[in-house]
């Protein structure tokens, strides 16, 4: 491998890392909505059950708050 070539690839390399961070804060953003979106659905879904268990006279205690 000759010089020239390492260095035209590492040059590259470096502007390809920023793309490679942007693609990585755009897939974190999307992982921290999807997280957000599956809380919410757990916290209605545990809500639904505590509901139920009340119609049933069973004592509880919210776990949500």
């Amino acid at each position: 491998m000759s010089f020239h070539f390492f260095k035209n690839s590492m040059a590259s390399e470096s502007e390809t890392i920023y793309d490679r961070i942007a693609k990585l804060e755009d897939e974190v953003a999307s992982l921290r909505s999807e997280i957000d979106f599956l809380k919410h659905a757990l916290r209605n879904e545990l809500a639904r059950h505590e509901v139920k268990m009340a119609r049933k006279g069973t004592e509880i205690s919210s776990i949500i708050d």
